[in-house]
């Protein structure tokens, strides 16, 4: 399945507001038992975002871990609490929804890289701005 023109549209619009940082993007398309159809992409700048049906959240940064066995692990804590933890070893992704203690399981359904969107520039004549 083909990420939604909404959610690039929503991260690219992210990225208008620091020119420098809007470039070409990673994303993964999660299919997760509770949410269903989750979208994680990561831009520059250490910027995460995360989609699913119409709910839309952002984090900053990542944190490394190892677990006791000394398996390497990311964790990505968004604005709303939800954790993305990722083991990059073996490409597994799990969801620790804010409040709750077990993890949902997300399997990868698609991985791409968004490509860099280039808008005409729109001049709003000083007429229009007055109405």
């Amino acid at each position: 399945m083909r990420l939604s023109l909404t959610f690039i549209a929503a991260c690219f619009s992210l990225t208008l507001c620091c020119p420098s940082s809007a470039s070409a993007a990673t994303a993964v398309q999660l299919s997760c038992a509770t949410r269903g159809e989750v979208m994680i992409a990561w831009f520059k700048y250490q910027l995460t975002t995360m989609k699913w049906g119409d709910h839309f959240q952002i984090a900053s940064g990542s944190s490394r871990h190892e677990t006791a066995s000394g398996k390497p692990y990311r964790v990505t804590t968004f604005r709303n609490g939800d954790d993305l933890v990722f083991f990059p070893r073996k490409e597994k992704y799990f969801l620790f929804y804010a409040g709750k203690d077990t993890a949902d399981r997300c399997t990868v359904e698609e991985s791409q890289t968004l490509p860099v969107v280039s808008l005409p520039r729109y001049e709003k004549l000083a007429q229009d701005a007055l109405s």
